[in-house]
């Protein structure tokens, strides 16, 4: 009878233990959006919530118009412009939670089950983009007969291809509200390699290039094409799966 009894026991220990899966979170960054960009991840922890990694993927696609007009005497012209960029992000994150992602009288936001963990992460971001615009606008031209401006256009356009690795560090703290809902903070800093290349281009740099560009994206330049050391931050919002 003693035999059998442990025997249930051992069992039972085995099934209560098999049920214990690791936490996964589906997170989405809504800051990737100002660089028009949707990006998404998944974290999976370790069956003892001390070290999880990370995976996400993320896809760019902006396309904004715009128009001017070449105007004079005898005629006048729509130039039509636009500014296209399209692309994809790997990125690869490895975290360790100190002591761990844990539930806590003390760290209970709002429910008595809440989550809590402070981390330590390293990880590598993978970029491709591809910009493709015509810039071609109006000019101006001083004739120096009349001391008078004539209005020529300028042609600009250009396909750019775009290819980086991010290598960052990073700290950061993730926490549980209303027991369903992660909430997600890092900060920290980053490197990024960057490789340019011009697949096209037609330029007449005629005149003297004074014009207003409504269709510059510049975060795209201070957050995905800018090359060196620079700050890193991100910010998710996640469910459990």
């Amino acid at each position: 009878m003693k035999k059998t009894l442990f025997i249930c026991l051992l069992l039972a220990n085995f099934t209560f233990g098999q049920d214990v899966k690791p936490i996964k979170i589906f997170k989405f960054h809504p800051f990737s959006l100002a660089t028009g960009s949707l990006s998404v991840s998944q974290e999976r922890f370790n069956k003892e919530a001390t070290k999880s990694t990370i995976i996400g993927i993320g896809l760019r696609y902006i396309n904004n118009k715009s128009q001017t007009y070449l105007q004079n005497a005898t005629f006048s012209e729509v130039i039509p412009q636009f500014n296209k960029w399209q692309g994809a992000t790997l990125s690869l994150e490895r975290r360790l939670y100190v002591p761990g992602f844990f539930g806590s009288e003390k760290n209970s936001f709002l429910n008595d089950k809440a989550l809590f963990g402070i981390y330590f992460s390293g990880g590598a971001k993978m970029e491709y983009n591809v910009n493709n615009y015509d810039n071609s606008r109006v000019s101006y031209v001083n004739d120096p007969k009349t001391s008078s401006g004539t209005q020529v256009k300028v042609v600009d356009t250009a396909t750019k291809q775009y290819i980086g690795i991010l290598p960052n560090l990073n700290l950061g703290v993730q926490f549980t509200l209303f027991q369903n809902l992660y909430t997600d903070i890092q900060i920290g800093g980053a490197i990024r390699f960057l490789q340019s290349k011009t697949l096209k281009s037609k330029q007449d740099v005629t005149g003297d290039n004074y014009y207003y560009n409504g269709l510059n994206k510049e975060l795209i330049g201070a957050f995905v094409i800018k090359e060196g050391v620079q700050a890193n931050f991100n910010f998710g919002l996640g469910l459990r799966l």
